[in-house]
């Protein structure tokens, strides 16, 4: 697809090459199904994406469907394409985008929406799904980001709701043997029907919506006979025989997360207010660790990664961590290997494993407080023991780690001075330990994210704290975190309103999304490339107010565009949450920033 002198004048070639260790290649004279699976940024983002590997890895293993990658090029690339009117093609087989037939998203992300729109363009597929009449694939979006799917409802075809390991195989097992009827623009209505009984999938042309005077939702309801009012979300129940890549394809570039990563367990135990993860994933599974054995020692053997991540929502949190930690340092002792945690909560169990550190490279940690108050943690439902903290990072320190990483929110709600003072009083404190015990020399690490109001969130009714507010905030924290040993980073207040905005999104949103791809919206994620005067712009030329999405207070009875989903948390449990969160609230008489 790419010619070998344009890919010498690219930046990083190497997300082109293909033939990466442990990717698949299949004789396309074997397969009855073509199945793109395509992430809309950049390949070493892509590649990260656990989900995405899952997916890749689960449909090669079926005799009769091929299933190869495509990643979004970047600019330089693309003004290439365009230039040359040339077709954006499969990494593996060079097999043009429209050619497949199903053209499978993986979406994990808001700021990858004007993405989707240019993987369609560049791959030569009408982008509005009621224009793809005749001859073009079936476009299929699923992802953490489709649990509000509607602004994207006028591009996608199909959405898959939840977790997709086995809901993929039923779609792909009903439309390999209708590839007429996929390409048959008239005869889809036919597949997009039987799609919809499908536990987890949803078919946005076969519903309607309606709205008020004031532009809220009035009703939402399905078109025809049989198709569910509500969508409840797919879940896998026994992770221990869920598929799971036992081969890790390896990069020939560094990603973005260039290790192995095994997940361990999906789900969260602990009820945060602010978190859309834990409810999209609920309820809690676990793998057995000698399922996770299993499963390292077998993507070690054909990856050589020297860094192997143990992955879920609160790591700590597996009823058996203590023994799968234990079982891996004794495996990978004294070889290079190193074992990572994410997610860490400050927790007791932190302290026993420190001590299996020994013989192991040191990997990061990371720990989220979230808030500088035990009354503003109390209000987010984010329950730790701040002198439980201080003692694991005196032991951290005590262990050899040269540096740690904080993660906080800003704009929580109720949050005040006081709040912001504890964070860098937290700071402070964790600064002295470390340099009582290493003195000048490593770091602390502080990075702050905006406080979004999510769907499915007991916070979803909330507005986003406006940019003044949080400015004067952010601005405070540069102000005292001033010491050579602190380094600080915020997220960018325009990212997050877009992000805001469009997670917050109704079907009306995709006027705006097209507008603003066709001025030129591009990588939203990438800080070098956002250019939030093309949303303005597209916004106003839509004729669409974003307080109305962004900083408007909601009424508990209003519906949401999300309503119809069903994530297993209710919406009533929603509702009685918050109203407790309310309550509490309005005991608190400090909840001005002073």
């Amino acid at each position: 697809m790419f010619p070998k002198d344009i890919l010498l004048k690219v930046s990083r070639p190497g997300r082109y090459i293909n033939y990466e260790l442990n990717a698949y290649h299949r004789n396309l004279n074997e397969v009855k199904l073509k199945f793109c699976l395509a992430y809309p940024d950049l390949y070493e983002v892509g590649m990260s994406n656990l989900g995405f590997r899952i997916i890749y890895d689960l449909l090669n293993q079926q005799p009769d469907i091929l299933c190869e990658r495509a990643f979004l090029p970047w600019v330089d690339l693309e003004c290439f394409l365009r230039k040359q009117k040339l077709v954006l093609s499969s990494l593996e087989s060079e097999i043009p985008l429209k050619n497949f037939d199903i053209l499978g998203i993986s979406l994990h992300s808001e700021l990858n929406y004007t993405g989707v729109l240019n993987l369609l363009n560049l791959g030569q597929i009408p982008l509005l799904s009621e224009e793809r009449k005749d001859n073009f694939p079936l476009i299929i979006a699923g992802g953490s980001a489709c649990f509000n799917p509607e602004p994207l409802a006028n591009f996608i075809d199909v959405f898959v709701i939840g977790e997709g390991e086995e809901v993929i195989l039923e779609i792909v097992n009903i439309c390999k043997d209708r590839i007429k009827q996929i390409r048959d623009g008239e005869g889809r209505k036919e597949l997009f029907l039987e799609l919809a009984s499908l536990e987890g999938v949803y078919v946005p042309s076969l519903y309607n919506v309606e709205y008020t005077s004031e532009g809220k939702i009035n009703k939402f309801y399905p078109l025809f006979p049989g198709i569910p009012q509500k969508i409840k979300k797919r879940i896998v129940i026994d992770l221990n025989n869920a598929p799971y890549p036992e081969k890790t394809v390896v990069p020939y570039i560094e990603i973005i997360h260039d290790r192995m990563g095994i997940e361990i367990m999906r789900g969260c135990p602990h009820r945060c207010r602010f978190c859309q993860a834990r409810n999209i994933y609920y309820p809690r599974r676990e793998r057995s660790p000698e399922k996770i054995k299993e499963l390292v020692w077998k993507n070690f053997l054909s990856s050589g990664y020297e860094e192997i991540s143990l992955l879920s929502l609160s790591s700590l949190d597996h009823g058996k961590i203590k023994d799968i930690f234990s079982t891996l340092s004794r495996m990978f002792k004294n070889q290079g290997v190193g074992i990572s945690l994410s997610s860490l909560r400050v927790n007791k169990v932190m302290k026993d494993l420190l001590k299996e550190y020994q013989g192991l490279p040191r990997t990061g940690l990371t720990f989220a407080p979230e808030a500088g108050s035990e009354r503003l943690r109390r209000i987010i439902n984010k329950r730790i023991d701040l002198e439980l903290l201080y003692e694991i990072a005196e032991d951290i320190f005590n262990s050899g780690w040269r540096s740690l990483k904080l993660y906080f929110m800003l704009g929580l709600p109720g949050e005040n001075g006081k709040d912001l003072k504890g964070i860098v009083e937290m700071a402070y404190k964790i600064l002295m330990i470390k340099k009582r015990k290493q003195g000048n020399s490593g770091r602390i690490h502080l990075s702050f994210n905006t406080f979004i109001p999510k769907p499915h969130t007991t916070f979803q009714w909330l507005p986003l704290e406006e940019e003044k507010e949080w400015r004067e905030k952010r601005d405070y924290l540069k102000g005292e975190l001033k010491h050579r040993l602190l380094r600080y980073d915020f997220s960018n207040y325009a990212e997050d309103w877009l992000e805001a905005l469009l997670s917050k999104g109704d079907r009306r949103l995709g006027e705006v999304i097209l507008k603003a791809w066709e001025k030129g919206a591009r990588f939203e994620g990438w800080r070098e490339q956002f250019n939030p005067s093309l949303w303005q712009e597209a916004l106003k030329e839509s004729k669409i107010d974003p307080y109305f999405y962004i900083y408007r207070k909601r009424e508990l009875s209003e519906i949401f565009p999300w309503d119809f989903i069903e994530t297993g948390v209710s919406k009533e449990e929603l509702i009685m949450d918050y109203q407790a969160f309310e309550k509490y609230l309005a005991l608190d008489n400090n909840s001005d920033f002073s």
